[in-house]
C-alpha cells in the first residue's frame, strides 16, 4: 500500500487545515506569478506540522541527501504541486500521494482563486496552483543547510526589487546536480562561495520579496534551470505527474532534523559559605561550544564576566548588599545557539567589625 498522507508530518493534521498563507519564490528561468494572498498576521499557527520525527513510508531514493532546513516542529504552510510546478495557475493542486484539490471540488479559496480546497465545506486546502517547493512557518528563526555544498548566491534574488521573488535568497550547489532554494530571508550569514555543512545555521527567516507572512520558502532544483523537484517524493498511485521528480531526497526517506549537537545551557551561581561577596559561576552545555558569561547589577547594566571554549566556572566578587544575575551565551560551530540566566545572588551585608577578605 501506498504511504499514507505523510502521517504526523505533512498529512495527518492537513485534513482540517485551513488555507495556507505562503507568497510564492521563483527559481532562476522562471517569471513570477502576478498574484496577491489574503494573509494572517504571520504563517505560523495552522497546517500540517513538519516535526522530524514522521514516517513517509517510502525509502529514500538512490539521490536522497537531506535533512530538514531548521530544527524544532513547524507548520507547513505550502505544499508541492505535482501538477505543475510553474506558477501557472492550472484549476488543480496535486499533491506528493496523489490527493487532488480543484475549484470544482468545494472550490476555491474565496479571496484567491489559485488555492483549491478539497471539501465542500471548504478545508483542506492544498494551498495553492503551481507552487514549486515547500514552505514552512519559521517566524525569525535560523535557517540550516539542509546538505553539505557551496553556496552560489547569497543576496536579493533580484538585486533591482526588493520587494519581489523570494527577496533575499540563498542557493546551495551540492555536487549532485541539485541545488536547495532558501527564499523570504531576513538575514543572510553566509557568503557566495562559501562551503557549508549540513545543519549549519545559514539564515534567518523572514519576510522579504513577495512573503505575506514570516516563514521559509525552501525548494529543491535541478542546475542550470532544469525545473523543481519534490523532495517527498510520490507516493500516488499512478505515474508521477510532474515528470522530472527523482524521488525521495530525505536521506532515511522520512524527514529528520540534522544530526548534529545542539546547544542547551545551564548556569549556576551561589556564594561562598566563608566569603559570601564571592560568588562561585558555572556554566555548561553539552558538546564543544563558545561561552560568553555576563554579569548584572543592581544597575541593570550587563557586562562580561568571560568568553571561554567549553564548560567551565569563574568566581566573581560583589559588593556587600547587592545584587547579581548572570547569563550566559553558548554558540556552537555551526552557528547554533542557546542561554539561560541564573538565579538572583543577594551579597550578605557585613556585620560590624567583619572583614572582607
Amino acid at each position: 500500500m501506498r504511504a499514507l498522507v505523510l502521517f504526523l508530518t505533512l498529512g495527518f493534521v492537513l485534513l482540517s487545515a485551513p488555507p495556507a498563507q505562503a507568497a510564492y519564490a521563483v527559481p532562476p528561468g522562471h517569471q513570477p506569478g502576478k498574484y496577491s494572498r489574503w494573509a494572517y498576521p504571520s504563517q505560523v499557527a495552522y497546517g500540517p506540522i513538519e516535526t522530524g520525527s514522521g514516517e513517509i513510508g517510502t525509502g529514500p531514493s538512490p539521490a536522497a541527501f537531506m535533512t530538514l532546513p531548521f530544527m524544532g516542529p513547524h507548520y507547513v504552510t505550502s505544499i508541492f504541486d505535482h501538477c505543475g510546478a510553474n506558477y501557472n495557475v492550472s484549476g488543480r493542486v496535486c499533491r506528493y500521494d496523489g490527493a487532488v484539490a480543484s475549484a470544482s471540488v468545494g472550490g476555491p479559496d474565496p479571496t484567491f482563486d489559485a488555492g483549491y480546497a478539497q471539501t465542500p465545506g471548504g478545508h483542506d486546502y492544498l494551498y495553492y496552483s503551481g507552487h514549486d517547493g515547500y514552505d514552512y512557518g519559521l517566524y525569525y528563526e535560523p535557517v540550516a543547510a539542509a546538505a553539505p555544498g557551496r553556496v552560489t548566491l547569497a543576496n536579493w534574488l533580484d538585486p533591482n526589487c526588493h520587494s519581489c521573488l523570494s527577496g533575499q535568497t540563498i542557493e546551495i550547489d551540492h555536487g549532485n546536480g541539485l541545488l536547495t532554494f532558501y527564499g523570504h530571508l531576513s538575514q543572510i550569514r553566509v557568503s557566495k562561495g562559501q562551503y557549508v555543512s549540513r545543519g549549519q545555521v545559514i539564515a534567518i527567516s523572514g519576510m522579504t520579496g513577495t512573503a505575506t507572512g514570516p516563514h521559509l520558502h525552501f525548494g529543491v532544483y535541478h542546475m542550470n534551470g532544469g525545473g523543481p523537484v519534490d523532495p517527498y517524493g510520490w507516493s500516488g498511485s499512478g505515474a508521477d505527474p510532474w515528470s522530472r521528480d527523482v524521488g525521495d531526497l530525505w536521506l532515511t526517506g522520512s524527514p529528520r532534523y540534522a544530526a548534529i549537537q545542539m546547544p542547551s545551557v545551564t548556569l549556576g551561581a551561589s556564594s561562598e559559605l566563608d566569603n559570601p561577596t564571592a560568588i562561585d559561576v558555572t556554566w555548561a552545555s553539552p558538546g564543544s561550544m563558545s561561552f560568553t558569561v555576563y554579569v548584572v547589577g543592581q544597575d541593570a547594566v550587563r557586562r562580561v564576566l568571560t568568553t571561554t571554549r567549553g564548560n567551565g566556572s569563574a568566581t566573581f566578587h560583589g559588593k556587600p548588599g547587592q545584587r547579581y544575575w548572570f547569563w550566559a551565551n553558548a554558540t556552537s560551530d555551526l552557528g547554533w545557539s542557546d542561554a539561560a540566566g541564573s538565579p538572583v545572588v543577594q551579597v550578605a551585608h557585613l556585620n560590624h567589625g567583619e572583614a572582607n577578605n
